[in-house]
């Protein structure tokens, strides 16, 4: 499906159903981020606008969607401000996630004692005492 026509209907849609087209909008990258970026002045529309910039960013463009909902702050209606907030919030999260992940040093692989041929020096059952 174009993304022009997701819009359209996206738009059109009643709000308690507006969130569907969401997950089909995002996947279009910066030209979604585009497409939506002209609502978040209205206040129907902002709070969707917001969300599939949010998941746009999910979904490997965090620094564009980062950019445009800062410089959205001071344009959003006050009721979607909070919004605006707590997906920046979402943003600097994942992305603290994925620095952290490729910080972490690498796991060695896991062999079993029979592959490497050394027992282990414990054993989980209980040894009777010697008298």
């Amino acid at each position: 499906m174009q993304l022009a026509r997701l819009l359209e209907e996206a738009q059109g849609a009643p709000p308690d159903r507006r969130i569907l087209w969401r997950d089909q909008i995002a996947p279009f990258g910066k030209r979604a981020i585009d497409g939506v970026e002209p609502w978040l002045t209205n206040g129907v529309l902002a709070a969707f606008a917001v969300r599939v910039i949010l998941r746009v960013g999910q979904q490997g463009e965090p620094k564009a969607a980062a950019k445009v909902l800062r410089s959205a702050r001071r344009r959003v209606p006050p009721q979607v401000q909070g919004d605006i907030e707590w997906a920046l919030a979402s943003l600097r999260l994942a992305a603290r996630q994925a620095a952290a992940a490729e910080m972490a040093p690498p796991e060695p692989p896991v062999t079993p004692a029979s592959a490497t041929g050394v027992q282990p020096s414990y054993s989980p059952v209980a040894r009777r005492r010697r008298r």
